[in-house]
């Protein structure tokens, strides 16, 4: 079973974003087994989705790929907001130099917190990957993700076949013109 939100969360980018909710479950294991990628388009604001304190910001990377080599820290550029004690919200697949804040920054909900998404961590496709979790020992970085809780209808594919279906369509339709990146939506 799993463990919900405490907050209820809007979505992290404008309600006129097309997006694609997914949660792979071969991916999306033990602890980040409830984490949420969201396919999207480049050039999204990335949007605070509650009040809390910026805890975390880390834009420096430009580099990613199909390669688990992109999984390493170096690699990744996320943003990541505690909103309470108990409960924090992570977002990774930020553009390069993309954090609108700093650490200690107050955020308020909506205001714009990273300028986009980027192809940067292990990843085959724009997305934004959202995970709410909390911390279960801080000196050993320890935590449990869970379940979110959306203010807004939000239909996430959690179902391999379904999820198999999307990233074939996905990668046929998925194209590269000479200055952007073109998404089926």
């Amino acid at each position: 079973m799993f463990m919900k939100s405490e907050f209820i969360y809007h979505l992290p980018f404008s309600q006129k974003t097309k997006y694609i909710a997914l949660s792979h479950p071969r991916e999306h294991t033990n602890r980040i087994k409830n984490a949420v990628d969201f396919l999207m388009d480049f050039n999204q604001p990335i949007l605070a989705p509650l009040d809390g304190l910026v805890w975390n910001v880390k834009d420096d990377s430009n580099e990613g790929g199909n390669d688990e080599k992109y999984a390493e820290w170096k690699y990744q550029n996320l943003i990541t907001i505690k909103h309470s004690e108990t409960e924090f919200s992570q977002y990774f697949h930020l553009g390069h130099k993309s954090a609108l804040v700093k650490i200690g920054d107050k955020v308020k909900k909506g205001q714009p917190i990273a300028k986009s998404i980027g192809m940067i961590g292990f990843t085959t496709a724009p997305h934004l990957h959202m995970l709410v979790f909390k911390v279960l020992d801080n000196e050993t970085n320890n935590f449990e993700s869970k379940e979110i809780i959306f203010k807004e209808k939000v239909k996430v594919i959690r179902k391999i076949k379904e999820i198999e279906e999307i990233e074939k369509k996905f990668n046929k339709e998925f194209s590269w013109t000479s200055d952007n990146l073109v998404v089926p939506f």
